[in-house]
């Protein structure tokens, strides 16, 4: 071989790794960020374990899990730009494309198949059934879905929401007010609630629970969601997020106990026996049901959400209704089988 060819031979030796960084990052999964819809705790494990144990990378994307401040908060953040993605109630999803049309935002994954939205009052209340909340008081955080749908609740409990006052108050003090009988009762998720006065050694069979779901209102529960700009350009970094958070709530649902303990690598101070419970109530109230264990996960009947959206609508006085179809989409969703309840 020439000195010629020699020197082009080196030549195209040194030029070649200087090519192989842009090939890597080309082929690097996109970068998103998630906001969950509060703290860390045992049921947002299957979105920390997906990004700590690289099953979103390993499905196309890099997400990254941030702790929320509230379903409302939470969709302002997405709605915003200031979260790539959300997890959140649906309902608050809705309602804000109901109140913002020009603001388009993409419900795109159903996580909860049952609403946990609630009310507790004390054991020892006189109020035994919702109707009874009339001229009381209940405290809960701004933000909060149970406080956004409680309209709706109480039509359908038959009595005026607007019989309830309203105390704001912070997360950290909602169950206090509750202990104390400075509020006669409070609103948020079962999971929630009953895990943080469990957490301060209150006997729940002391609470009374009064779950949405139970009270003519087949709602859903919490939705990943984007927004319609995030979506179009990046259906592939939707489609892993699902990919990667079906892995996340089979691993959850299959060792409660490994969820917990992920969780606390999260969040230091989270109680990883407490955490577990609040896996395992969770699981029986929110994430599996008879329709995700014959369906898998996050198939949705769209009837079911048509109609629970339509009555949202009206109990926000929404002056343009929303449906369904104006926010929600099932077309990054993978396979069936991809879906299903086992692996």
């Amino acid at each position: 071989m020439n000195r010629r060819c020699l020197l082009a031979s080196g030549a195209a030796a040194l030029a070649a790794p200087l090519l192989a960084p842009g090939r890597l990052a080309a082929q690097a999964p996109k970068r998103a960020t998630i906001a969950m819809d509060w703290a860390f705790q045992g049921v947002t494990a299957p979105w920390t374990m997906a990004e700590d144990r690289g099953w979103f990378r390993e499905a196309g994307a890099n997400v990254v899990v941030n702790r929320g401040f509230g379903s409302g908060d939470t969709v302002v953040k997405v709605a915003s730009g200031a979260s790539d993605m959300g997890y959140a109630d649906i309902y608050s999803v809705a309602r804000f494309v109901g109140q913002n049309p020009g603001r388009r935002l993409v419900a795109f994954f159903m996580v909860h198949d049952r609403s946990a939205l609630s009310v507790a009052v004390p054991g020892d209340s006189p109020i035994r059934l919702p109707s009874q909340l009339a001229g009381h008081t209940l405290a809960a955080p701004a933000g909060d879905a149970s406080r956004d749908l409680f309209p709706l609740f109480a039509s359908k409990s038959g009595f005026d929401p607007a019989q309830v006052s309203w105390q704001t108050v912070s997360p950290d003090l909602r169950e206090t007010m509750l202990l104390r009988k400075q509020a006669d009762g409070i609103s948020g998720h079962i999971t929630t609630i009953a895990m943080n006065l469990k957490g301060i050694g209150v006997d729940l069979k002391t609470i009374r629970f009064f779950p949405y779901a139970d009270f003519g209102l087949p709602l859903y529960g919490h939705t990943l969601f984007t927004t319609e700009a995030f979506a179009q350009a990046n259906p592939d970094v939707l489609t892993a997020t699902i990919r990667g958070t079906v892995r996340g709530l089979r691993a959850m649902i299959a060792d409660p106990a490994a969820a917990a303990e992920a969780s606390r690598r999260r969040e230091a101070l989270l109680d990883v026996a407490t955490e577990r419970e609040r896996i395992l109530l969770g699981i029986d109230v929110i994430f599996v049901t008879p329709h995700v264990r014959e369906q898998g996960f996050g198939r949705v009947d769209m009837a079911r959400l048509e109609s629970t959206v339509a009555e949202v609508s009206q109990a926000f006085g929404m002056a343009q209704p929303v449906r369904a179809a104006d926010f929600y989409t099932d077309r990054y969703l993978p396979p069936a089988a991809d879906l299903a309840f086992a692996a």
